[in-house]
Formats: structure tokens, sequence, C-alpha cells
């Protein structure tokens, strides 16, 4: 099942594993797909509405990782799936936009250190951030009191710095983590149906963020969990990339 909400680093250890038992429980371990778009627009909100001719928005390189789900459960780094993926999701990401009528600009590598640095540190708290949204703002149960139900996320002041060195006013942002089962695996969760059990095979959970560069808040937010499909290949990947980028503000 997949799910689309608007709204390098990692979502390390226990957190990055609570938001994804959150998803499963959400979802219900479904097989079909469900949209759900969120750009805003609560009373004190306004929706964002991107001028696709004017805008200059950079994509910020994409933090991927994929795995192989071992029949005991163990997820093992795949390098050569991983660049695969994050080939063809920047394709996708690139050429879906360019259908709406903008142009991605590319990510410049900061000539200074310090720069460098700093676009690295804001590359895990959107991580860390979009994990949080995730499970306190999708989370009814856990959402916060203070955020009163909006979207109201910030990367904080120093997005600006980097806007100011990008030559840009936005930032997409792209987190995804994908696992694929190994046969041994595969046959492990045939089993586990038949007897009842809830073994999974693999599952994908990502999201997208929409960053303003010039206030440093996340403008839209797009989570995406699913169950199938695979970005290691080309057209698979595309359909991925249409869930992620469901609801852009253009």
């Amino acid at each position: 099942m997949s799910l689309a909400v608007n709204g390098n680093g990692n979502i390390k250890g226990w957190y990055y594993f609570l938001v994804v038992a959150a998803f499963g429980l959400f979802l219900g371990g479904c097989t079909t797909s469900m949209t759900e778009s969120y750009t805003g627009g609560t009373a004190n909100q306004e929706t964002v509405k991107l001028d696709t001719k004017k805008a200059r928005v950079v994509l910020i390189p994409l933090d991927i990782k994929l795995t192989e789900l071992t029949v005991a459960g163990l997820e093992e780094p795949k390098a050569a799936w991983t660049e695969q993926a994050r080939k063809h999701v920047t394709d996708g990401l690139t050429a879906a936009l360019a259908e709406q009528g903008l142009t991605l600009r590319p990510y410049k590598k900061p000539a200074k250190s310090t720069s460098l640095r700093r676009d690295e540190q804001l590359e895990k708290l959107h991580a860390t951030v979009g994990g949080t949204i995730l499970f306190h703002h999708y989370g009814q149960m856990y959402r916060l009191p203070t955020k009163k139900g909006e979207m109201d996320w910030t990367l904080g002041a120093t997005a600006r710095q980097m806007g100011g060195e990008q030559n840009a006013e936005f930032a997409l942002y792209v987190f995804l983590r994908d696992s694929y089962a190994t046969g041994g695996r595969k046959a492990a969760v045939v089993v586990s149906r038949i007897l009842g059990g809830t073994t999974q095979a693999g599952e994908r959970v990502g999201f997208a963020s929409l960053v303003d560069l010039r206030t440093g808040k996340i403008a839209w937010f797009n989570a995406l969990y699913s169950d199938s499909g695979d970005v290691r290949e080309a057209e698979p990947a595309r359909k991925v990339v249409d869930n992620l980028l469901s609801g852009f503000p253009s």
C-alpha cells in the first residue's frame, strides 16, 4: 500500500523503526493504493503555490539507501542498488516536475568546507524532522499540542544561508529507505501467511519536502509507505516518484 501525504542523514535506531511500525499500523498491511495530500490550508496557514516559470528550486542530493532483507529479517546494504535507485529517482523527479513546467536546479557542492558541513547537517536535520512529522503529525494519538494540528515545521535559519549560495528560493529534499527480500525471505513470507502470520517481504518508507530557503520552513511535505514496487528500474521508479510528488504545489 502506498500513502502520500502533503504537508544525507539517517533516521537512526529506535526512532526509525518506531516510525515504520507506526506507518504499518496506520495502513494495516494493505496492498492497495491510497493517496492523501496536504500543503497547509488550515485556518492559520496559506496553501503554497509555486510560479513554475519563475521559482528557483534546487534539488538536494537524494538521501536514499536500499537493502536486501535476509531470511532472518536482517537488512544488508546494497550499494549498487542504491546508486541505480538514486539515478532513476533523480531522473524521475526532474522529468515529472519538468512536465509541470518547473526546471529543477542541480545542487552545487560548496567550495568552503564550512558550507559543505552546514548543508550535510541540514540534510540530516531534514531526515530527523521528516521522521518527527510522520510520527507526530500523521499519528493522531501522538500529535504535539503546541502544533495545534498544523503543518508547522522548519529546518531553521541556516537554510537561508544555503539558499543564498545556491541562488534558489526553495530546496527539494527526498528521503527514501527501501528493502527487497531474498528468495529465502520470500519463502518465509509465504509460509507465514499460510499460518496467519505477518512476516514482511520488504517495504519502502520515504518522504519529500519543499523547504522555503527564505525562511527555513517546510512549505510542503509528502510521505510514502509501500510494500510493493521497485526503484531499481526506471519505469517503476517513476511511479514511486509520482507518489512522492502527489500534491506538489505547482
